[in-house]
């Protein structure tokens, strides 16, 4: 399965997107605009700030860099008129039907302001699905009302319910404490009703290895919708040796995704910590001039084999080193 894939139906009439398993079929329209390549979906990452310590982060694993940024910006969430600024340039162009607030440089729960957010681009009734992944850690410190019915599919990223395991890969014990949170969820939808399917995440990696089965039945004993297991990702450099040139070359993001960084500016993909390059600033410029302009047309087709992020990752391919990386187990 693709984690993200586009085609077109036979008429052409319409556009089929797979988004890690969820697909997003659309009429094509003439009357609003479009952009180059005809991007699909848009990610905005609006806060360097986290909670956590995971073992597969750059966070974790470039403590130097972490603090040369902490250091570097004082401003560590993007302001909402950044965030309108750039919702409202991308609701013009039709294509683009999916939207979410992650990234990798932190959780988007630490942004203060995050239901606001969410509610602002769910109010323009222009995204065909919205998402986030979060760790869960603050949700007991969050308005599940405005959030759980202004999204799509709210994950939670746990990866073990072994205590010990969890606080190897996410740096700290409070593994009650995020579960609780996902029980809130869970009651919040049972008791009033929610746009937002209730997923769980888990990423296999050398500390969790064989535990999805004991994982996911207890999941769904909890009452979430699904579970999504995934396949650890060498993030852009954290973990080398999941590089893999084939599904670096395969990944659709140059062409299909939009991300933001939480200044501001149009980079590269999600996946991106290191935050060059960037193609310009939305404070300044359109999304149609950062995305078609010359520097980036260059750097999709040519640059991007030969410097990083690209040329130390794993991309966002359908597999990592012959094995199928994401599947999710359905429960309702």
């Amino acid at each position: 399965m693709d984690i993200f894939s586009v085609r077109n139906t036979r008429d052409k009439r319409h556009k089929v997107i797979n988004i890690c398993g969820i697909k997003i079929k659309f009429r094509r329209k003439t009357k609003k605009k479009t952009l180059k390549y005809e991007p699909y979906g848009l990610i905005v990452d609006t806060t360097l700030l986290c909670n956590n310590n995971c073992s597969f982060c750059w966070r974790k694993n470039f403590p130097d860099y972490l603090k040369e940024l902490n250091s570097k910006y004082k401003n560590k969430t993007m302001s909402f008129d950044i965030f309108k600024k750039i919702i409202d340039d991308a609701c013009q162009y039709e294509h683009i039907t999916w939207f979410t607030c992650c990234g990798p440089m932190g959780d988007p729960m630490l942004n203060s302001k995050i239901e606001k957010f969410y509610e602002y681009a769910h109010s323009k009734k222009h995204f065909k699905w919205i998402s986030v992944n979060t760790n869960g850690y603050v949700l007991d410190k969050k308005d599940l009302s405005i959030l759980l019915n202004s999204i799509n599919e709210f994950s939670i990223s746990v990866d073990s319910i072994d205590i010990d395991t969890y606080e190897k890969i996410h740096g700290h014990r409070d593994l009650d404490k995020v579960i609780n949170n996902i029980k809130k969820c869970v009651e919040y939808k049972k008791k009033n009703g929610a746009l937002a399917a209730i997923v769980v995440r888990f990423t296999e990696n050398e500390l969790n290895r064989g535990q999805i089965d004991e994982f996911a039945e207890f999941f769904k004993e909890i009452g979430v919708d699904e579970v999504h297991y995934a396949q650890e990702h060498s993030f852009a450099g954290v973990k080398e040796e999941y590089n893999d040139e084939e599904t670096m070359r395969e990944c659709p993001h140059p062409h299909g995704l939009i991300n933001f960084d939480f200044l501001g500016n149009l980079t590269t993909c999600c996946i991106n910590w290191h935050l060059v390059p960037i193609f310009g600033n939305i404070k300044n410029k359109t999304i149609k001039q950062m995305w078609e302009s010359r520097q980036k047309l260059k750097w999709n087709d040519k640059t991007r084999f030969n410097t990083k992020p690209c040329n130390n990752c794993s991309g966002a391919g359908e597999k990592i080193k012959g094995e199928v990386r994401s599947r999710r187990i359905k429960f309702h």
